[in-house]
């Protein structure tokens, strides 16, 4: 068997993101199409990895300008989705499509926008065949503002295919509480800008992407606990997050 039918057969290598409390690191370029991401966390801060397509004319330090003189939206720059908020060794990943074009990598975690190197990339059209995301086992719907799971989640490896009907843009973090914490301690700690002892392992997400009929799937392994899903999208024109509108959900999963 030749060494470029393996390849075919194995599939290609994911598109993998590391981060750092300096900063990513990940390849300078992505086939166009459906693609596997991981994003691994080997910093000592929670970190993302948003994934952002530059409009033509905007530079990676333009996109980044605007941002430091508060723009959350850039204007012409659209969110990719992209894994969310990962505690420091914990790996996750998903599956998204991406279009030609060039990106940023950033993390809008306690303002790390502002003050963390964002990753350039581009995305080419090379014809190169999706990444298959493996059949889901359950859907998670992001309304206003409200989760919906159409079947619990288990123990074990489960795949989330993640929907965002909206119609507002909307993203979901999942957390694993600590023993002995609540969901009004994580609310509290996040707004506090992680101030005190974590209430919670954050596992990696999906980020909110500004075509909101993209879908993308999250594969996570999972033991028997209390879970948070967690909305922290800002509500236009306020200080308030989707999460202070009510968009948390606990979730407990058992043996």
């Amino acid at each position: 068997m030749s060494c470029q039918k393996q390849a075919t057969e194995k599939g290609a290598p994911p598109f993998r993101v590391v981060a750092t409390d300096a900063g990513f690191e990940a390849p300078d370029r992505l086939a166009a199409g459906l693609r596997h991401i991981v994003f691994e966390n080997r910093g000592t801060e929670i970190h993302e990895g948003m994934l952002v397509k530059l409009p033509k004319g905007m530079s990676a330090d333009d996109y980044v300008a605007a941002v430091k003189k508060g723009s959350l939206f850039p204007e012409g720059a659209l969110d990719y989705s992209g894994l969310g908020l990962t505690s420091p060794g914990v790996t996750a990943e998903m599956w998204s499509r991406v279009d030609p074009g060039q990106y940023i990598i950033i993390c809008w975690n306690k303002g790390h926008d502002k003050t963390t190197p964002v990753h350039s990339f581009t995305v080419e059209e090379t014809g190169a065949a999706d990444d298959r995301p493996p059949k889901e086992d359950v859907v998670l719907k992001l309304f206003d503002y409200r989760f919906e799971l159409d079947r619990a989640l288990r123990k074990g490896v489960q795949v989330i295919r993640v929907e965002t009907p909206g119609p507002n843009m909307h993203e979901v973090d999942i957390y694993r509480l600590h023993e002995g914490n609540t969901v009004e301690d994580l609310k509290r700690w996040r707004k506090e800008k992680e101030g005190g002892p974590s209430p919670a392992e954050a596992l990696g997400g999906a980020l909110d992407s500004h075509d909101i009929t993209r879908v993308v799937w999250l594969r996570k392994a999972f033991v028997p606990g209390r879970y948070v899903l967690h909305c922290e999208m800002p509500v236009t024109n306020t200080k308030l997050t989707h999460a202070d509108a009510g968009m948390v959900q606990e979730i407990e999963i058992k043996e």
